[in-house]
């Protein structure tokens, strides 16, 4: 009893944590559509590679920007092509799993080995097949990126939708004259929610790593937009005589990826337990 009581108050704590540190970096985002101390594009050539100080608390770079400022902007567009990552993922993915999922047969056969073949290759290297065919910048990379979470989302709902159908209440919406529609968007798909949010964490989570590993390839957002990913690549040549420029942006992310894993590891849990 002692056992399964610890076990409970760490996962607790563990998704306060995550919560919390979740919640830190979205109000930093937030407060960064509105304001930033300085303009995230502005250059000062008498300003360049100063440390941090009072005045540019997290030092600028070698353009004599502010990084504060570049930090503040370049996640909110780290944030925003993730959302919009997942939310085409979600979207696509929701009905194709949930149509395959509860009417099965060749359409679910031909679409789940497409998803197969397509979930086999690691998403980075079909996001710079995508990039490479219809170009950089940050509205292509979305595209991409969409595409490639579709299969992991329909994976989930399909998976979900074959269990859900089975139970009794469906059988009792049949008996009722339901239709197979609202059978599925209006009985079934509220009850994948736990298993959806866990799966959107997830996913913001590997979203904001795939974007940003692709601006640091300069295939995502490009200059002068900054992005958390694009400022690691601009910082890279001056680790040894500015390691501040880096600190930063690289911060943003690990405490954002931790965060999300630590709400979805928990989330998941709950979901087995609950089982």
């Amino acid at each position: 009893m002692k056992k399964k009581r610890r076990q409970r108050n760490t996962i607790n704590f563990s998704l306060a944590v995550g919560i919390a540190l979740v919640s830190a970096v979205l109000l930093f985002v937030f407060v960064g559509l509105f304001y930033t101390p300085y303009d995230p594009m502005e250059m000062s050539m008498t300003l360049k590679n100063k440390a941090p100080s009072l005045s540019h608390p997290f030092g600028t770079d070698y353009l004599g920007r502010d990084i504060l400022s570049r930090v503040m902007d370049g996640a909110g567009t780290t944030f925003l092509i993730g959302a919009a990552t997942v939310l085409i993922g979600l979207v696509a993915g929701t009905l194709i799993g949930a149509f395959t999922g509860y009417y099965g047969g060749l359409a679910d056969e031909i679409l789940m080995r497409l998803n197969d073949t397509l979930t086999s290759f690691p998403s980075i290297l079909l996001a710079l097949v995508f990039v490479s065919v219809i170009g950089t910048g940050k509205y292509n990379i979305i595209i991409a990126l969409g595409i490639i979470f579709i299969p992991s989302f329909a994976r989930v709902v399909r998976g979900e939708f074959i269990v859900q159908k089975e139970l009794d209440y469906v059988r009792n919406a049949k008996l009722l004259g339901a239709g197979n529609l609202r059978i599925m968007f209006v009985h079934i798909l509220p009850n994948t929610a736990p298993i959806l949010i866990s799966a959107v964490t997830i996913g913001l989570n590997n979203a904001i790593l795939a974007e940003s590993g692709m601006s640091y390839l300069s295939l995502g957002v490009q200059p002068p937009d900054p992005s958390l990913g694009r400022m690691l690549s601009e910082a890279q040549g001056y680790l040894m005589s500015a390691p501040w420029a880096a600190v930063a942006p690289g911060m943003m992310i690990v405490l954002t990826v931790l965060g999300f894993s630590m709400i979805s590891e928990n989330i998941g849990r709950g979901e087995m337990r609950g089982k």
